[in-house]
């Protein structure tokens, strides 16, 4: 335990030193203006620090792309359920709840400096009976990371340093001429060698290879800093979870998704053009032949499922015409 309490203490001096780097490019674009502001490269290099700086700032964390919020008002009892579950597992009940048309898992992320979002799959969620539905909330919020947000902000930053450094790829084909056309006329040059805008792209990307991997391993390390104790809470090591669902449910959910043999069927459904209470029968009576327990949950009937199920109605059917895109 000391040990853990070390590493964490040691990941959080780290992410401040981060932080301290990223408003020290600021300081200096600011000083190297202040100290030369009769110098046309002065301020070209100190707002280049400033520009940088600003972008590498810590930025709250967002949803997914992909995500799409369900507001409380059109789905009440949706609310009411992730409130219930998050209650009994004793962690803070969800600021929002969303959907993802083809996420497969169900994850309880933090958004914004403060909240949390929990973030459903409609794939899974749309096959799964009552009480592995109160299952999968529940094991969402027990493997919630805890980087902290001094933590989880200084790693948002290593990411956005990474991806910038390495992220960058080649021009298409059809672009590079455009391109090098525009450069040779923003600088008044006619006639320079046709491969000199790769050259120097080329060039460029190498640079950023060779800083980026000092950026890589200093992510890495911190993340195995923060997660001295395996960075997400378990439902084995969240012992609440035992009062909403049992081991048997949990074991059942992980065995369904594992390899998501469940999707096949479902995703043969949708192109029949199922029905979406047709395919979400097909699948409760597969799970009930399989042995799977299809009953009821202490924090969900199964009337109050189909309650749920008629609030994302608009959101099933539209999830369904992409299912075909889930590999």
């Amino acid at each position: 335990m000391q040990v853990v309490k070390v590493r964490r203490a040691a990941a959080v001096l780290m992410a401040l030193v981060i932080h301290a780097s990223t408003l020290a490019l600021i300081a200096l674009g600011v000083r190297v203006i202040y100290v030369n502001p009769g110098f046309l490269f002065a301020w070209m290099i100190g707002g280049v620090l400033i520009g940088v700086g600003v972008l590498m700032c810590p930025r709250p964390p967002r949803l997914p792309a992909d995500a799409e919020v369900v507001e409380r008002s059109a789905a009440p009892e949706l609310h009411a359920l992730a409130e219930r579950v998050a209650r009994a597992v004793h962690v803070q009940p969800p600021a929002r709840v969303a959907v993802r048309d083809l996420g497969m898992t169900s994850e309880y992320v933090r958004t914004g400096f403060g909240g949390r979002a929990l973030v459903i799959g409609l794939p899974t969620w749309l096959v799964l009976p009552a009480r592995h539905r109160v299952a999968l909330m529940a094991r969402a919020y027990a493997e919630q990371a805890h980087e902290g947000l001094i933590v989880g902000t200084a790693l948002t930053t290593l990411t956005q340093w990474r991806e910038s450094l390495q992220g960058g790829g080649g021009s298409a084909s059809h672009l590079r001429e455009e391109q090098h056309t525009r450069i040779g006329a923003l600088f008044g040059v006619q006639g320079t060698p046709a491969g000199t805008y790769e050259a120097a792209g080329s060039i460029g990307r190498a640079v950023g290879h060779v800083l980026g991997w000092p950026v890589l391993v200093l992510q890495r390390l911190l993340i195995r800093l923060a997660r001295a104790d395996g960075g997400r809470r378990t439902e084995q090591q969240l012992p609440e979870v035992d009062a909403v669902v049992t081991d048997a449910d949990l074991r059942e959910l992980s065995e369904l998704m594992e390899g998501a043999r469940f999707l096949a069927p479902v995703q043969a459904a949708a192109l029949r053009g199922a029905a979406t209470s047709a395919i979400r029968t097909s699948a409760l009576d597969r799970a009930s032949e399989i042995g799977m327990d299809t009953g009821d949950a202490d924090l969900l009937t199964a009337q109050a499922s189909s309650r749920i199920d008629c609030e994302l109605s608009e959101h099933y059917a539209r999830a369904i015409r992409g299912f075909g895109l889930i590999s």
